[in-house]
């Protein structure tokens, strides 16, 4: 069975703000349509995090996002999109705003 996505997560980049920005704009209104900044702290030009860094810190960081598909559209474009299903009234992916798969 195929799930159905409810609405659109899009996860933005913390040094992206102006498409942080453009993308609240475009979406203002729009109640099937999320937008957030990731809220982890990672150094997107590959440098390692810091030595002070506790174990325990970096395994909770770990457990909480092992996505790397999110990661590398993270990387690649700035942002990432997830469909999120809940429950109610669900649409099809073909009627998701913008009309396009999340694939």
């Amino acid at each position: 069975m195929a799930h159905l996505i409810r609405r659109l997560l899009f996860i933005v980049r913390q040094d992206r703000p102006e498409l942080y920005a453009s993308l609240r704009r475009t979406f203002r209104g729009d109640d099937t349509v999320e937008v957030v900044r990731d809220r982890r702290q990672v150094d997107w030009r590959g440098a390692r995090r810091a030595a002070a860094a506790t174990a325990a810190r970096e395994h909770r960081a770990t457990e909480r996002r092992k996505s790397p598909e999110l990661d590398r559209q993270l990387r690649s474009r700035g942002y990432a999109v997830v469909g999120v299903t809940a429950p109610g009234p669900p649409f099809p992916i073909s009627e998701a705003p913008g009309g396009t798969s999340l694939q």
